[in-house]
C-alpha cells in the first residue's frame, strides 16, 4: 500500500527533537557520573538508523509489509529513548529544586541509568541488523516516491463526472473573461486533497483551448505546469518549465537563471497567455516574485490559474487583482449522483434497491471528497453482489488506493514538527468535535511544542493548529451556539494520522480493530460508547509500563464560555447537560459493572503517563482517595483531567504532580475548595474549576507563577486574593457567573492579561 512510506518520515522527525534533548541533558549526566560515552554511543547508534530512513520511504520499499513493522521497531526504540531522557530531564529539574546536588535519587541510581541505555543501545543494535537484511542503505536522498508523485495522477477530467461546482466554474470562466488593465491577474484555487481544484482547472483549460470560451481577445499561449516536485520551486526550474510548456524545449546549454527568463520573456512579448501552475507547494513570496518577472511583457489581460492546498501560497501568489476560490466539500447529494453514475454504469440506482441503501452509506463515509467517490464507484462499477458492497462499506480505506497518494502529499510536505502533531492528533475518533485549546494543551503535555523565540507554548500550539487548519488537515465545525467554534477532521485524514501513527495508538471505539501491545502508547476511548468489548482490552493496562495517554473523551463536548450563551438560558442549559450527562455514565456502569474499569492501584505501573483523564475508568472502586493517592505517584503526568468526577470533595494528593500543566476539574460538584498545597504545582499553566461549588481560593494560588489560564466561571467565589497579581504570566481569566463584586486592584500589574471574562453589573475595581 502506497502509505507504507508515512513511518520513515514520522520518525525521522522524532528523531530530529530527540537528538536535541540527548544534547540538553549530555552535562548533568556526566556531572552524576554516568559513562557519557554510553550516551554517545545511543545517539551514533540512531543516527545510523536515521540515515536509512529516506531509503526505507523510497519507492521500491513501498509495499513491503517487514519495512513496515521494522519502522514500527524502530519507533519503539525511539520511545523507550525518549522515556530514558525524559526521567532524566525530570530528575534534573528535581536537583534544581532543591539542595541535592550532582547525584540521582534512589529511582535514579547511576547504574540503573546505565542499564537502561545498554538495553535501548542492544535494541538498536537488533533493529540496525534488520536494517541490513532489508538492504536499506545510508545516504539515500528521495523527493516524493514515484509511485505517488502528482504528475502521474493527473488523467483528463471528464465534464460528465463533474457535480455541484457550476457556481465554481462560472466564477472561474468570468475571472478570465475580465480585463483589469493589468499584464497579469492571478485566481489561486484553494482546497483540500481530492476535492477537484485539478480537475476543475483542466476543463476550464481544454474549454479555452477548445474555443468553448469566447473570449474578445483569445489567449495566444496557454500552459499547463504541475509543480508538486520540490525540485520545481526554484526560479531557474520553474522558468524552465513554462518555457518548455509554452514554446517547445529549451537548449540544454543555457544554465544560468537570467538567461532561461530573457528566453520566457522574448517567447510572451506582446502575447496574451493563460498559465495553469496545479498542485503548488513550496514556491514562496520571494521565488515567486523572480519568477513573474519576464510575465510583464505579455499582453494585457494574462491570466494564470493556481491550484493548491495552502491558503498562504495562495496569499504569496496573489496580487491586486486575485479573487481566491476555496472549493468546499460536496453536497451528499451531489456526491449520490457522482457515486450512481459510475456504480451503476448509468442505470437508475432503483433498480437494485439492495445496493443502493448500502451505496449511501458509503456515499456518506467520503464526507464530500469527489476523488474518494469515484474511487469506490469504479470500483464497485458493474458488481451486483450484495457482500462485495458491504465489503467495500467496512473496509473503504483499503479500497481506496486512488485517493491515499493525494492525501499522503499532504502529509509529506509538513514540516518535522507538524508530522508528530498531526500523528497524535490519531487520538481522536471519526466524527469528534474537538476544540483548539484542548488539542494543544494535549501536545503541549507530550512535549510535542517545540520552543520558538520568546514565544510561549500555547502561542507556539496555536501556530501549529492554524497551520494544519490552513492544510485541511482540521475542517471548522459550528457548534450549536452562536460563536462556538469547534474542528473535525475528514474522515480519511482521520485514517491517514490512525495509519501514521501505526500501533502506537490505539482508539477504543465502536470501530476499534487494533489491539492493545507492548507498543501501545496512547489510549483513547468515548465515555459513552464503553462497549462490553473493551473490557478485555483495559485488563491489559496494568501490563503496559510505557503508556504515555490514557484519555476519555466527551462529545457532549464543554460547555461555552458566557460569551456565545445567554445567561437567562444558562442555568436550565447547564442542569439539562450534567442530567444527561450523568444519567448516561449511570447507564454505561450499570451495563459494565466495575468489570470494565480499571483498578485505581493499576496506575502505579503506568509511571510514563502523560496525560489522564480519569473521571470513567475507576468508578465501582469506593475511595476516590485512593485513586488521587495513585495519581499522586504520576511524576510525568503533565495532563490530568478529573472533569465529572462526583465523588472528588478535596485534592490533596494531586498537589505531588510537580510536572502537572493542565487540571481540569470542571462539574466536580462535591469540591468545594482549592487546597493550600495547590502552589507544589510549580509547572501548572491551564486550570479550569468552573461549574464546581468551590467557594474560597487559597492565597498560595498567586505561586504558581507560571499559570497562563484560570477558569473560575460559575463558581460560588466571592472574592478574589490579592496575591492574584503575582500571576504574571496570566493570559486568561475568566470569573463569569460568579457572585464576585470586587476584584483586587493587583490585577492591573498582570502585563500579560489579554483576556478577562466578567458577568456581573455590580463589579468593582479595589484600589
Amino acid at each position: 500500500m502506497v502509505l507504507e512510506a508515512v513511518g520513515g518520515a514520522l520518525l525521522s522527525a522524532c528523531l530530529e527533537v530527540l537528538f536535541g534533548d540527548i544534547y540538553s541533558i549530555a552535562d548533568f549526566v556526566r556531572r552524576n557520573k554516568v559513562d557519557g560515552e554510553l550516551l554517545n554511543q545511543l545517539e551514533n547508534k540512531l543516527l545510523v538508523a536515521n540515515g536509512v530512513l529516506d531509503d526505507a520511504d523510497d519507492r521500491q520499499q513501498i509495499t513491503k509489509p517487514e519495512v513496515r513493522e521494522w519502522l514500527e521497531q524502530l519507533k519503539d526504540v525511539i520511545q523507550k529513548a525518549e522515556d530514558l531522557v525524559d526521567d532524566i530531564k525530570i530528575e534534573a529539574d528535581r536537583q534544581m529544586g532543591s539542595w541535592v546536588r550532582n547525584f540521582f535519587s534512589s529511582r535514579f541510581a547511576v547504574k540503573d541509568v546505565e542499564r537502561r541505555i545498554q538495553n535501548i543501545i542492544k535494541s538498536v543494535d537488533d533493529v540496525v541488523e534488520d536494517m541490513n537484511r532489508f538492504g536499506l542503505t545510508e545516504g539515500v536522498q528521495t523527493s516524493i516516491p514515484f509511485q505517488i508523485q502528482r504528475s502521474s495522477l493527473n488523467i483528463l477530467a471528464k465534464e460528465s463526472d463533474v457535480y455541484g461546482r457550476d457556481s465554481e466554474m462560472k466564477t472561474i470562466i468570468n475571472f478570465l473573461k475580465s480585463d483589469s488593465g493589468h499584464k497579469f491577474s492571478v485566481m489561486p484555487i484553494v482546497g483540500m486533497g481530492g476535492i477537484g481544484k485539478t480537475t476543475l482547472a483542466q476543463l476550464v483549460f481544454r474549454d479555452v483551448n477548445d474555443g468553448k470560451v469566447v473570449m474578445e481577445k483569445p489567449f495566444v499561449i496557454k500552459a499547463w505546469i504541475t509543480v508538486a516536485d520540490e525540485s520545481k520551486s526554484d526560479v531557474f526550474t520553474s522558468t524552465k518549465a513554462i518555457y518548455e510548456a509554452a514554446n517547445g524545449p529549451l537548449d540544454n546549454t543555457i544554465k544560468e537563471t537570467f538567461q532561461v527568463q530573457l528566453k520566457l520573456k522574448e517567447a510572451l512579448q506582446g502575447k496574451k497567455f493563460l498559465l495553469i501552475l496545479d498542485d503548488v507547494w513550496n514556491v514562496d513570496y520571494q521565488t515567486w516574485n523572480g519568477l513573474q518577472t519576464p510575465f510583464e511583457s505579455a499582453a494585457n489581460g494574462s491570466k494564470i490559474i493556481v491550484t493548491t492546498r495552502l491558503p498562504n501560497i495562495a496569499k504569496d501568489l496573489a496580487n491586486v487583482d486575485s479573487e481566491v476560490l476555496y472549493l468546499e466539500l460536496l453536497s451528499e447529494a451531489d456526491c449520490w449522483l457522482l457515486f450512481s453514475k459510475h456504480a451503476f454504469n448509468n442505470v437508475e440506482p432503483s433498480s437494485y434497491p439492495h445496493l443502493e441503501e448500502i451505496g449511501k452509506k458509503i456515499v456518506e463515509k467520503c464526507r464530500g471528497n469527489p476523488l474518494a467517490v469515484k474511487s469506490l464507484a469504479c470500483l464497485l462499477q458493474s458488481r451486483l453482489n450484495t457482500k462485495e458492497w458491504e465489503d467495500v462499506l467496512e473496509n473503504y480505506l483499503r479500497e481506496l488506493d486512488g485517493i491515499l497518494p493525494a492525501l499522503w502529499l499532504s502529509y509529506y510536505f509538513l514540516p518535522p514538527h507538524l508530522k508528530r502533531c498531526f500523528a497524535y492528533c490519531s487520538i481522536f475518533p471519526k466524527d469528534y468535535r474537538f476544540r483548539k485549546n484542548q488539542l494543544i494543551l494535549l501536545w503541549m503535555a507530550q512535549g510535542l511544542l517545540q520552543p520558538q523565540n520568546n514565544m510561549m507554548l500555547e502561542e507556539v500550539g496555536e501556530e501549529y493548529f492554524e497551520d494544519l487548519t490552513s492544510r485541511s488537515f482540521f475542517l471548522v465545525y459550528k457548534g450549536e451556539c452562536e460563536g462556538d467554534i469547534l474542528f473535525t477532521m475528514h474522515d480519511l485524514v482521520n485514517d491517514l494520522a490512525t495509519f501514521v501513527s501505526g500501533e502506537s495508538c490505539l482508539r477504543l471505539d465502536n470501530n476499534c480493530s487494533g489491539n492493545l501491545t507492548r507498543r501501545t502508547r496512547h489510549i483513547s476511548c468515548v465515555g459513552h460508547q464503553m462497549p462490553h468489548y473493551m473490557a478485555q482490552k483495559l485488563e491489559d493496562l496494568s501490563e503496559n509500563n510505557v503508556l504515555r495517554t490514557l484519555l476519555v473523551l466527551d462529545n457532549w463536548g464543554q460547555l461555552p464560555t458566557q460569551h456565545v450563551i445567554n445567561p437567562e438560558q444558562l442555568g436550565l442549559m447547564q442542569y439539562l447537560r450534567v442530567l444527561l450527562r450523568t444519567l448516561l455514565v449511570l447507564v454505561n456502569w450499570g451495563q459494565q459493572g466495575t468489570q470494565h474499569v480499571i483498578n485505581p492501584e493499576q496506575l502505579g505501573s503506568m509511571q510514563c503517563l502523560r496525560v489522564l483523564s480519569a473521571s470513567q475508568l475507576f468508578f465501582g472502586f469506593g475511595s476516590h482517595m485512593k485513586l488521587l493517592k495513585s495519581i499522586g505517584s504520576l511524576k510525568h503526568l503533565r495532563y490530568l483531567d478529573l472533569s465529572f468526577d462526583v465523588g472528588i470533595k478535596e485534592i490533596p494528593e494531586i498537589c505531588n504532580l510537580c510536572n502537572l500543566q493542565t487540571l481540569l476539574l470542571r462539574y466536580c460538584s462535591s469540591l468545594h475548595k482549592l487546597p493550600e498545597s495547590i502552589d507544589n504545582l510549580k509547572h501548572l499553566r491551564y486550570l479550569d474549576s468552573s461549574d464546581t461549588p468551590i467557594e474560597k481560593i487559597p492565597d498560595t494560588l498567586g505561586n504558581l507563577h507560571e499559570l497562563r489560564t484560570l477558569d473560575l466561571s460559575r463558581t460560588r467565589i466571592e472574592k478574589i486574593p490579592d496575591t492574584l497579581g503575582n500571576l504574571h504570566k496570566l493570559r486568561t481569566l475568566d470569573l463569569s457567573h460568579t457572585p464576585i463584586e470586587k476584584i483586587p486592584g493587583t490585577i492591573f500589574s498582570l502585563h500579560e492579561l489579554h483576556t478577562l471574562y466578567v458577568c456581573n453589573r455590580r463589579l468593582q475595581w479595589l484600589p
